[in-house]
């Protein structure tokens, strides 16, 4: 049973039997693994394939399985969800794997999806298992050096994309010339079409392959196994060319198999056929692909959004989900706009919401999420623009912060968890049981995982420190990667002699046996004085104000102090200043609005700005080496100058090299103490 709330039972327990290693912790199993084995997979359950036919089972074949909101004119209006039953969508990925094969497809090819999240996507995905290839899955926000890199490190020959993607690759024909095929997910126009012949590239449609393997069906010579490969995801890259991380069968279902012994032990939500998940996180991001595999396994509906980021919350209210599975910087911005929106209002509205939110925010304490009067009175419209109905919401891909995860709470009334993972570890490696609402944790290891820490001394961080041991976290289980695609050299260095993944990142763990991410090694650097800083702890601090939408944090080793650049929200640091009863300079658009370009050039603004997120960082515990003594505000967004990898962490060698002109002047400024 789940440790109830309050408790000082442990959430983790230490592997049974394990030596002692000097400089290390012994190995942390997930509580409910009391004779020390780890879980793999489900009974019966070998493959993804297998995994698909044991959620049709739960669900029945004839109940819903995908939802897409189609569009109903020419203007790019959409209709109410419709759905994909199991047994269609088993009877189209089958025929779709046939005609893969007619291609010349063999088991092992690799075959690239290069779209948004859809019906197509899933199609090509379970087509790819049935017949034993390897997808690899393309983020559409890669720039073209690391797109070009992707598609030929990997070797793919065909590609399934939209129609926009496909002029991409076509327009780089020359940097991929194993591509052989592009397969368009929607209706290529004959420009497209000669566009490929002049490239020597062949342009097909996905529902003519999908036809041709139904009139010619081609059955897989075996069906697929634990240790079949499965997928190739590419790393983030915030560092370097993306490595592709080669993923077996095996590692995604022991990520799934994991939950599922959760589950049964209440330590989890407990999901049945009658959930509905959003699909919003990216198939190609690990995060995104693990939960669509789980909700498959125990029979959930799975349904997604328009690729449009405006149009979430529209799509939320119409499918009205029960699960929710985003990222920081989603649920910071659903913060920052609501509380916003409510601060507008003033007056009642504004003393009631406030009053409300302490309430609950008390009753948290206790253990208490729900409250009688103002989920009714109050959180109630909030709930409703998200459907109304979400029982679980599940942060992922970063660090959330404490203050966020208060106001989900709060605001919907629902569980939320958090998890720690890797690309690796195929997502999560640990999660946070569910009835822990303590902040600042990331839970106990799955029960497929082990996890340990090992001193990093150099960085002050060792497992003999007081109260709680501190070092790098080292992984191992059935969900951990097998190698880096084509790449013996980097697997090699991942990996510890005796078989640990090395993360990176430098852990806690409290007396409960819950992990907590206190650094990221790679990312430290140190002051003239000697302290070393932790910039993305600094960035999350920052982020969760209300005016800051981006913040990047930089210090100089022949410096004592640190530098960072914001881009602010343009709408709440208009409101921001307007509290504050700022003058700034005359407006360039000539209807009285500030120029929001001028604004981040304005001495004043920047003054106040810098202000109020010293003043921010004090309360949020930052020391004073910690706060950034200036900052520049940039109108532009870290993405649209490709500052940002596809799962929103900032590539932080490249910040540097595009901000060095405005840091080296930052450091110039002379009253810069």
């Amino acid at each position: 049973m789940a440790p109830p709330k309050g408790s000082t039972i442990q959430c983790s327990i230490e592997l049974p039997g394990a030596p002692d290693i000097p400089g290390e912790t012994k190995p942390y199993i997930n509580f409910i693994n009391t004779d020390g084995k780890l879980v793999s997979h489900m009974p019966g359950v070998n493959s993804l394939y297998d995994n698909f036919l044991r959620g049709r089972g739960l669900a029945g074949k004839n109940s819903p399985a995908f939802g897409y909101r189609p569009t109903i004119d020419g203007m790019g209006n959409v209709g109410p969800y419709r759905w994909l039953t199991w047994d269609l969508f088993h009877e189209r990925f089958v025929n779709l794997s046939s005609g893969l094969r007619q291609l010349g497809m063999q088991a092992g090819d690799r075959i690239g999806i290069y779209m948004s999240n859809s019906i197509e996507w899933v199609l090509v995905e379970f087509a790819t298992y049935y017949q034993r290839l390897v997808s690899v899955p393309i983020y559409e926000a890669l720039g073209p050096d690391v797109l070009a890199h992707v598609v030929a490190q990997s070797g793919m020959a065909v590609v399934v994309c939209s129609s926009d993607n496909a002029r991409r690759l076509l327009g780089m024909a020359d940097r991929i010339p194993a591509v052989r095929d592009i397969v368009v997910a929607d209706a290529p126009g004959p420009d497209l079409i000669r566009l490929g012949n002049s490239q020597g590239v062949a342009i097909r449609t996905l529902r003519a392959i999908e036809d041709a393997g139904a009139k010619q069906p081609i059955e897989p010579e075996k069906l697929p196994m634990p240790g079949d490969t499965a997928t190739i995801i590419y790393t983030s890259g915030t560092v370097g060319m993306p490595k592709g991380v080669v993923l077996t069968h095996a590692n995604l279902l022991a990520s799934t198999a994991s939950v599922a012994a959760m589950q049964q032990d209440d330590s989890f939500y407990t999901f049945t056929p009658r959930d509905c998940n959003m699909g919003f996180l990216p198939l190609a991001h690990c995060l995104g692909r693990m939960v669509m595999h789980l909700m498959v396994a125990i029979g959930v509906k799975t349904a997604f959004p328009r690729s449009d980021p405006a149009k979430l919350v529209e799509d939320l209210r119409e499918l009205q989900p029960t699960v929710f599975v985003g990222v920081p910087r989603i649920f910071n911005r659903i913060q920052d706009r609501v509380l916003s929106t409510v601060q507008v209002k003033g007056g009642l509205p504004l003393a009631l919401f406030q009053y409300a939110y302490s309430t609950k925010k008390n009753n948290l304490s206790r253990g208490q999420i729900s409250h009688w009067l103002w989920d009714r009175v109050i959180f109630k419209p909030l709930r409703d623009k998200f459907g109304g109905k979400l029982s679980l919401i599940v942060s992922g891909s970063a660090p959330i912060s404490p203050e966020t995860l208060e106001f989900l709470r709060c605001c919907f009334s629902c569980n939320v968890i958090e998890g720690y993972g890797l690309s690796e570890t195929v997502g999560p490696t640990s999660v946070t049981l569910i009835d822990d609402i303590e902040p600042g944790n990331v839970g106990a290891p799955l029960p497929c995982a082990m996890m340990k820490l090992r001193s990093v001394p150099d960085l002050g961080y060792v497992v003999d420190d007081k109260p709680y041991p501190r070092g790098e976290i080292l992984v191992r289980g059935s969900h951990v990667f097998s190698e880096y695609y084509g790449l013996p050299d980097k697997t090699r260095e991942a990996f510890t002699d005796d078989g640990w993944l090395c993360t990176g990142d430098i852990g806690m763990v409290d007396e409960r046996g819950r992990f907590h991410i206190v650094d990221r090694r790679n990312n430290m650097f140190k002051l003239a004085q000697g302290m070393f800083v932790t910039p993305e702890k600094i960035e999350n601090i920052y982020s969760d104000h209300f005016i800051v939408n981006q913040a990047f944090v930089y210090g100089d080793s022949l410096q004592s102090s640190l530098v960072a650049v914001i881009v602010p929200d343009a709408q709440l640091l208009r409101m921001f200043l307007k509290n504050k009863g700022v003058v700034t300079m005359p407006s360039s658009t000539g209807d009285g609005t500030p120029d929001f370009v001028g604004l981040c050039s304005d001495p004043v603004v920047n003054r106040e700005v810098v202000a109020e997120l010293s003043a921010w960082g004090k309360t949020h515990g930052l020391a004073g080496f910690e706060i950034p003594k200036k900052a520049y505000l940039s109108p532009v967004q870290f993405e649209e100058v490709g500052l940002f990898t596809p799962t929103f962490k900032l590539k932080r060698r490249m910040a540097i090299a595009h901000f060095k002109n405005i840091l080296d002047g930052l450091y110039a400024q002379d009253d810069l103490v």
